[in-house]
């Protein structure tokens, strides 16, 4: 068809069609906001006490939904932290009531007297988010980051000079109620709030008399959470809940007993914590998790500078070094280190480590040996057999133009290719896979997974 009839085409055609017909023509696809019942399955999408709004925007191939809660509003960017955020509001509601009641209340009063009002302020209005809306995994895609080893470095200088090559791994764990925070890099300065200053001045003595992070750790373990969340709501009264809980002077895992209904079940949907976080003090973990980097990694600095990059929580490193000791790669570990020292968020945090889950879900023991590859700002794999394994835990993949030129790069051109995708892949972004002669299987399930494979099962893809 000539160029002036297919144009002549597009207008006579229904505007339901235009995003398809676009796509036919070769145009770039644009990520669409889309239902969020075509991403999780019904039980994600309401509960007791909560709503999902069904309208749904995707940015940088992941999907961030807005949650109606008891507590205020609540922004999930993917579809795993949606589930985790569901799963920790038994949790909430239970720290809710503690928090509240006239016994914690009278503690913190007898502890810390005249920011007893205070204390009971934050707990009833939650720390403010400024943050602006993330722009997904995107980043992985894109051509800027081609370069990618030499803005590794200088983010790894960044965290040198900062922290030294022993300084403190987890600096939003310095005092209570200041791990919420999102430090992540190009956000705006944040407002100050009364309780930074109890921390600038409280912060060191605090931890070391009343042992702040144990309480804290062992609190989140009673209800199953992770101590390192990064709900605000959750936080901050798991923050004030351990500082005066660690005090003595008031009883929280009897208090919490008491309610009922929680346990370490909370997050059976979500995020899957290892029982190591709760237990381990942030050194102590940090030196376990550096045992295990060191069996695949090479770089005794860049595995030191990584365990403090503030994208990675406490959580999430330990999940990372889990997920690589699993895949046991010959080579390539320090790729990996790299492309984690650029992380500027959560959400790319996560996109490393469920990376790594996919290719050790589809390989199984084929995984073992083969070659992890840093293709751009995107990870890849090598495995024993010739297999490049291209790992794509997005929520839904769409053939925009950062995604096209990505596939495109010489890396890719071999034959025996295949692409795994964690959530979907619009009919456009199937396709164009396809043409460039990837194997493509939908919906893999990888360990720690959120059950949001509309299918259940992963399903190899042939697009006609």
């Amino acid at each position: 068809m000539k160029a002036t009839s297919l144009r002549r085409a597009l207008l006579r055609m229904p505007c339901c069609l235009l995003p398809l017909a676009a796509t036919l023509a070769g145009a770039a696809e644009e990520e669409p906001v889309v239902d969020a019942a075509s991403l999780v399955q019904p039980a994600l999408l309401s509960g007791p006490g909560f709503s999902v709004d069904p309208h749904v925007e995707l940015r940088g191939y992941m999907a961030r939904f807005t949650l109606d809660t008891p507590y205020g509003p609540l922004q999930a960017d993917s579809v795993e932290i949606l589930a985790e955020r569901e799963a920790e509001l038994p949790a909430l509601e239970a720290l809710e009531k503690v928090t509240r009641s006239e016994a914690f209340l009278r503690a913190a009063g007898d502890r810390i007297g005249t920011t007893a009002k205070a204390l009971a302020n934050v707990v009833l209005h939650p720390i403010d988010s400024v943050t602006g809306i993330p722009a997904g995994v995107a980043r992985y895609f894109s051509e800027r980051l081609a370069k990618i080893g030499t803005q590794a470095q200088s983010a790894s200088d960044r965290v040198a000079r900062r922290f030294g090559n022993e300084g403190d791994p987890y600096p939003d764990d310095d005092g209570p109620m200041t791990d919420g925070r999102d430090d992540a890099a190009g956000e705006p300065p944040r407002k100050k709030h009364w309780y930074s200053s109890i921390a600038r001045e409280a912060g060191r003595e605090f931890k070391r008399q009343v042992k702040y992070g144990k309480a804290k750790r062992e609190i989140a373990q009673h209800l199953g959470i992770d101590p390192y969340t990064r709900n605000p709501y959750a936080q901050e009264r798991l923050s004030a809940l351990a500082w005066v809980g660690s005090a003595g002077d008031f009883g929280a895992g009897g208090a919490l007993g008491t309610i009922g209904g929680v346990g370490a079940g909370v997050l059976a949907q979500g995020l899957r914590v290892n029982s190591i976080v709760w237990k381990l003090a942030p050194d102590d973990l940090r030196a376990r998790n550096r045992e295990r980097l060191q069996r695949h990694c090479r770089d005794e600095l860049l595995i030191r500078q990584f365990l403090r990059r503030g994208a990675f929580s406490p959580t999430l490193q330990t999940a990372f070094a889990d997920a690589l000791d699993a895949l046991q790669p010959a080579q390539g570990c320090d790729d990996v280190l790299e492309l984690g020292m650029t992380a500027d968020s959560d959400l790319e945090a996560r996109f490393l480590v469920n990376a790594l889950r996919l290719l050790d879900a589809h390989l199984g023991a084929r995984a073992k040996q083969g070659t992890l590859q840093r293709v751009g700002a995107g990870l890849a794999y090598m495995a024993t057999n010739g297999e490049l394994v291209l790992p794509l835990p997005v929520d839904r993949l769409s053939a925009t133009t950062d995604v096209e030129r990505f596939l495109d790069r010489p890396e890719f051109r071999v034959k025996n290719k295949t692409v795994l995708i964690g959530g979907d892949a619009s009919l456009a972004a199937r396709r164009a896979l396809t043409e460039r002669g990837w194997n493509i299987v939908i919906g893999v399930r990888r360990a720690g997974a959120p059950p949001y494979a509309r299918s259940g099962e992963p399903s190899p893809v042939d697009v006609d």
